[in-house]
């Protein structure tokens, strides 16, 4: 069976479901279960969420410390740029997913909730569309996680043991994964290289894990408000204004169904941006300064591994900034498209009462759920373009000192 098939309906586990990578290195952030008492989804284990912060922890107490040394006492510093604001990069979404962990659950089961059924209903809704479009990016993020980030933790091995000229010389930065600083001199060690890249491959498994989770969260609640909006799109269409002539009375007690409906989504749309806001005021422009830094890195060196290493990490940012971008404005465009269903009914035809309400629920209609953050930014194409020229910017400024 193609799992794009509808044999059954589709449960919400399905499009929560993790990658391989992070069910073997024990990286599942959360863990959904069903409460059997109330058959709610829970997250079953907080392990992973500790391991992490052991690893941040570490990563960033050990380099804080480095860069404390380099400001105070002049020592020389041992960060790698583009490595470390990547790694704060995806640090920030993961504390973003713990400090709303709570929230998440809460609105995974109110989408729980809203999902149909049985399958007569789910086709009704389009979910297999949706599912359809989840199934392509999942197996997308597979491919990267499974063939891009193995290579780019295997080409610094490879150049230590391909170059490193003997015992005696101190492990260069572009020999190490992640760089930086640990204790006792340790990560320029020679006899010591495998331990550190074990625990340098641990922290990059934590990021990438908090990446792709948040990469799904974000992508399958943007999907199902997309599908509800659209499915209640298409039940304005089908309003017969005429019919408030005839059964008045039956009439608005369907719209007020539609309408409770369109205050439900709406409240939704708001929890759901409520949830990401914080991330997307930071980590978007801690994302222009990786990609600068990577930019930078890329035009600095001529040396075929290190540009394979750092050329995906690169094009990742760019993608996936783009497409939360992207996310933002298809959401705008099917909160639009409840307008546009309203405005192209022939509401002349219908009663004086509706048609007064008609006038007010246009009105309403008319405040357009977008994404955003406290006002200073929205999350759509035009803040993309703002994402990448900033980047440029930056870009130019460290190449011109």
């Amino acid at each position: 069976m193609k799992p794009t098939e509808i044999q059954k309906p589709y449960r919400m586990e399905e499009f929560l479901r993790p990658q391989m990578f992070q069910e073997v290195a024990q990286m599942v952030h959360f863990q959904w279960r069903r409460n059997p008492v109330d058959n709610s989804m829970v997250n079953a284990s907080m392990v992973p969420f500790c391991l992490s912060a052991l690893l941040n922890v570490l990563f960033f107490g050990c380099n804080g410390w480095d860069i404390i040394g380099h400001l105070c006492l002049g020592r020389p510093a041992n960060q790698n740029p583009p490595v470390l604001s990547i790694t704060i990069y995806f640090s920030i979404r993961g504390l973003m997913l713990f400090l709303k962990r709570k929230e998440i659950v809460e609105f995974v089961n109110d989408l729980d909730r809203e999902c149909p059924r049985d399958l007569v209903s789910q086709l009704g809704m389009q979910m297999d569309e949706t599912y359809r479009n989840f199934w392509q990016r999942y197996r997308f993020i597979r491919i990267y996680s499974h063939v891009g980030g193995p290579m780019f933790c295997v080409v610094p091995l490879a150049l230590f043991l391909l170059t490193h000229e003997g015992k005696d010389t101190p492990v260069a930065q572009h020999e190490q994964l992640l760089g930086g600083w640990l204790p006792f001199g340790v990560r320029k060690d020679p006899n010591f290289y495998l331990l550190v890249w074990f625990i340098d491959l641990m922290c990059t498994t934590c990021g990438v894990s908090f990446f792709i989770t948040f990469d799904n969260l974000f992508n399958v609640m943007q999907g199902h408000l997309v599908m509800h909006l659209g499915h209640l799109a298409r039940q304005f269409s089908s309003i017969d204004p005429r019919q408030s002539l005839t059964d008045e009375k039956r009439f608005f007690a369907d719209l007020r169904l539609l309408v409770q409906r369109q205050q439900l989504l709406n409240g939704l749309c708001r929890k759901y941006n409520d949830i990401f806001k914080v991330a997307f005021l930071v980590s978007n422009f801690v994302g222009a300064g990786s990609l600068c830094f990577y930019l930078f890195m890329l035009s600095e060196t001529s040396d075929v591994l290190i540009i394979a290493q750092y050329i995906l990490p690169t094009l990742v940012l760019v993608g996936f900034t783009f497409e939360i971008c992207l996310r933002g404005t298809q959401l705008e465009a099917a909160s639009e498209g409840l307008e546009s269903s309203l405005r192209s009914q022939e509401w002349y035809l219908g009663s004086r009462r509706y048609r007064k309400f008609y006038l007010l629920w246009t009105q309403y209609c008319q405040r357009t759920q977008k994404l955003g953050a406290f006002g200073l930014i929205q999350v759509n194409m035009v803040h993309f373009t703002e994402i990448m020229q900033l980047a440029y910017r930056l870009f130019t400024f460290l190449k011109s000192h």
